[in-house]
Parts: C-alpha cells; structure tokens; sequence
C-alpha cells in the first residue's frame, strides 16, 4: 500500500486538486476491481444518464466537457454492450435521446451500491453533520471549478 501521509507543512501548500486527483484514481482501481467490461468514466456516463432525463449526445458532451466525438464514441460501446439506447427525436432526426437499457440501469444500480458501500467506509470516522458539510462544500467546489 502507498503511503500517503505527507509532512504537516506540505498538507498547507498542497492544493486540494492533488487530493481530489488521488481520491479519484483510487476510485477509479476500487471500481475496476469490482467490474470487469464497464470502465470507471463509464459510470460518470450512465449516472449523468440515469439522473438527466431526455439527454441529447451534445448535453452529455456538454455536462462533462469532452467533445461530442468523445460521447459517441464511448456511446457506441455502452450501446455495443447493451447499457445505453439511442432514440432519434421525431421532429429532429439528428438529435439522439439517451437512456438506459435495463441492464443499464441494472448495471448502475449496482456501481452506485459499490460506491455507497466505498464512500461509507471512507466517511466511517464522521459525524453525519460533517458528511454533510463535505460534500456541500465539495458540491460548492464543483460549481464553482465549471465557472471556468
């Protein structure tokens, strides 16, 4: 196991992002260990999918600001597996609906299961009020990191 501890004056120069970018690779192992054909910004996909309804290929691309190339591509793989389904819109055939397949959302029930699991042993040691107040502050950061 690495060892993160880091000297108490380096924590105060540290910018939050290394801390964020480590919590994320660790998540993205944790995720890759626990299933085998949906890559971790898989479920960034089919979460953004499941809790948008009605979402185009180019608000996806939007949302997660990636190009919509990039959406299509991996799009195609999520549909490819039968994950993802792609309706054309009747009055513009070049707008493409996504949604889940049941498997889809079986799929992200059961990463977002794991990642409750995960984020509970993480959030183990603290008070409730302080999961709380973390993930505002985290939600807060997000916000406010897309302004740019």
């Amino acid at each position: 196991m690495v060892d993160l501890n880091f000297d108490e004056a380096l924590l105060d120069e540290m910018p939050v992002f290394y801390f964020i970018n480590y919590i994320n690779l660790i998540h993205d192992n944790f995720l890759k260990d626990n299933f085998n054909d949906i890559a971790p910004r898989d479920f960034t996909y089919l979460s953004n999918i499941y809790y948008h309804e009605d979402l185009s290929q180019r608000e996806l691309a939007d949302l997660l600001f990636v190009s919509e190339s990039n959406v299509a591509q991996i799009i195609k793989r999520l549909e490819k597996n039968g994950y993802v389904k792609r309706d054309v819109v009747k009055d513009n055939s070049g707008k493409k609906i996504l949604s889940l397949t049941d498997k889809g959302e079986s799929a992200f029930n059961s990463l977002l299961n794991l990642i409750v699991e995960f984020e509970s042993k993480l959030f183990k040691d603290y008070s409730a009020e302080d999961k709380d107040k973390f993930r505002e502050m985290i939600h807060d950061y997000c916000e406010r990191a897309a302004e740019y």
